[in-house]
């Protein structure tokens, strides 16, 4: 005698609700030494949802569309044409998440390594704060017991920094709890809250655009929270290099930028013009004494081409709403 099914169970089988649909995007930029054990540590992920990977290539020549084609099929290769830097690239893929119907988007580094459980505590975490759209793990130096991250903290100058930087890890004691920002490599996105705050912003290439979401999420009442569970690694510094000028041009021209779209008015037209002068009247000189004439420049370049960023951003600032370029 075969078994079937009763009536009742066949009909609570067709209302139980759909696995939610996840889209994992991964960004690269000449990252094939290492993106395939970010993409195996993926893909081995075993949490109760629908998962769809994607692999985001900002114009890369280093094999890696050999690598993803021979052992990564079953990856999505969105190849771009051109260096579109953080902000833009991760927005086409994140377009397609929500015209596919995600509910979340996790948007990695291809320099990050989940470790196993990751995606299911991000998504419990997500179910038990509905009111937050934006949340993190504990991001860990890839080889090391080490902090890299647990969000993203601001100071009075609004300057923003990973909170727990190199903090031991056997001597992190943060709860699970609300955060100032998340950091962009390894984050969960609620869709429906960027169908409301909209995606990041194109102006930034990279750098601070985490936190100019982040930002434009905590003032709709969008929170960001810290969830210790997921756990990840990265390769600190692999795309750009630690202390490289690229880096600190982008971080100090970025910096000014947010200061004029989020610090409070009067202070934000006191902060800026403050900040650019300090670092080219000081942290320029600075680096030239050091015999670091290429951070020099980069300090002069981060003072005058952020103040111009920080000029320009005063119309978007008040006008409001979601910024040109990033719409869902």
């Amino acid at each position: 005698m075969i078994p079937t099914q009763s009536e009742e169970d066949t009909s609570a089988h067709a209302t139980r609700p759909a696995l939610p649909l996840v889209h994992a995007i991964v960004l690269t930029h000449r990252g094939a030494a290492f993106l395939g054990e970010g993409l195996r540590a993926l893909l081995a992920q075993e949490a109760p949802c629908r998962l769809h990977v994607c692999v985001v290539d900002n114009a890369s020549q280093d094999g890696t569309a050999a690598l993803l084609a021979r052992d990564f099929p079953q990856v999505q290769h969105l190849r771009l044409e051109e260096n579109q830097g953080y902000a833009r690239a991760n927005n086409l893929a994140l377009r397609r998440a929500i015209a596919a119907g995600a509910s979340f988007a996790v948007l990695l580094n291809d320099d990050v390594e989940t470790e196993p459980g990751f995606l299911e505590a991000l998504l419990a975490c997500a179910a038990a704060q509905p009111a937050a759209g934006l949340i993190t793990g504990l991001l860990l130096l890839r080889g090391e017991e080490t902090v890299n991250s647990t969000g993203l903290v601001l100071d009075r100058l609004g300057r923003a920094s990973d909170r727990d930087f190199l903090v031991p890890r056997a001597k992190l004691s943060r709860a699970a709890g609300p955060v100032a920002g998340v950091s962009g490599g390894a984050v969960l996105l609620r869709c429906a809250a960027l169908a409301r705050v909209g995606l990041f912003d194109p102006r930034y290439f990279a750098y601070y655009e985490d936190v100019d979401l982040s930002l434009r999420a905590a003032a709709l009442g969008i929170g960001c929270w810290y969830c210790p569970e997921a756990i990840a690694r990265h390769r600190f510094g692999a795309t750009f290099g630690p202390g490289s000028p690229w880096q600190r041009y982008l971080l100090g021209k970025n910096h000014l930028r947010t200061l004029a779209l989020h610090q409070p008015l009067l202070w934000a037209c006191a902060l800026v013009p403050a900040t650019a002068a300090f670092r080219l009247g000081a942290k320029a000189p600075l680096e030239l004494l050091r015999g670091h004439p290429r951070l020099a420049l980069a300090e002069v370049r981060a003072g005058f081409e952020g103040a111009l960023a920080a000029a320009l951003a005063v119309p978007q600032r008040l006008r409001g709403g979601i910024p040109p370029g990033a719409e869902p």
